[in-house]
This record gives C-alpha cells, structure tokens and sequence, in this order.
C-alpha cells in the first residue's frame, strides 16, 4: 500500500506532470498496481466544466487493488492542494487519491 506518493516510481510521477502541463483541462484517471508497479489509466473527463473540475464515468471506474485515483490542476487554477469537490469525489471512490497542481509544481496525496 502507498502511503506517499514519493513512494511510487519516478518516471510515473515525471509522466503525469508531463500530461499535465500539456492540457489545459483536468485530466484523470487511475494509477493501477500491476506486478508491484503502478501505471497511469487515462481516462475521458466527463465533467461539463473540464478545465475547472473531473469527473470519471461510473463505468468506466477502476476499483482493483492498490489503485489510485488522479487528477491534475492546471494552471488556471489557483487552489493549493485538493478542492472540496476532489474531496466529494474521493468519498465516491472511497480510494487514495493523488494530485498534480501545474500552478504550484507539486503532488499532493490523500489516502482514504
């Protein structure tokens, strides 16, 4: 089980601030646990306002173990660390959560 996100690999962590500086919406998905290493899941953000909030269709969710939802906030968005609509969403998913904020160049994670 993570209980930093430092402890997931480097090359991961360089991706998604990667993927994220590149949008100017919030990108999302999940980070997948498979043979001891995690991977990121892309997925399509369905919220009506992308480049201000995520949303993950239900479908679409991945709950396998030691999964990890993420998110970014891009630049626009000047809020440190997670909104209170991250937090309602991390009740849904009820699974740790990390996220990239390209306006300060930090991670942030919050385990369940």
């Amino acid at each position: 089980m993570i209980i930093n996100y430092q402890d997931l690999n480097k090359s991961l962590l360089e991706e998604l601030r990667k993927e994220s500086l590149s949008s100017d919406d919030e990108i999302c998905g999940f980070l997948v646990k498979k043979n001891n290493n995690y991977y990121f899941k892309k997925m399509i953000n369905i919220h009506p306002n992308p480049k201000s909030f995520f949303l993950i269709s239900p479908k679409e969710s991945d709950y396998s173990d030691g999964c990890i939802v993420f998110h970014s906030h891009p630049e626009h968005v000047k809020e440190k660390g997670f909104s209170e609509w991250d937090l309602e969403n991390q009740k849904y998913f009820y699974l740790p959560m990390l996220l990239y904020s390209v306006n300060n160049d930090e991670f942030y994670y919050k385990n369940i």
